[in-house]
């Protein structure tokens, strides 16, 4: 039962936290629209690898003696 309620208020919490992100983001006005965009966005976000970039310093260095 305790599971089924973790579950629950984390679900809870994450739709809050969207809803607020949207209003906050977006404002009141055509919250549907609005809301669809900011899933899309969150869509690309998650399905985007993230890509490091190589500089100099990724080289191992002789030692310094």
């Amino acid at each position: 039962m305790a599971l089924i309620r973790t579950l629950f208020w984390t679900a809870i919490f994450l739709g809050a936290t969207f809803f607020f992100t949207v209003i906050f983001e977006h404002g009141p006005t055509n919250l549907a629209e609005n809301a669809k965009k900011e899933a899309d966005a969150l869509r690309a976000m998650v399905g985007q690898k993230v890509e490091k970039k190589k500089d100099n310093s990724d080289g191992l260095l002789p030692p310094l003696h």
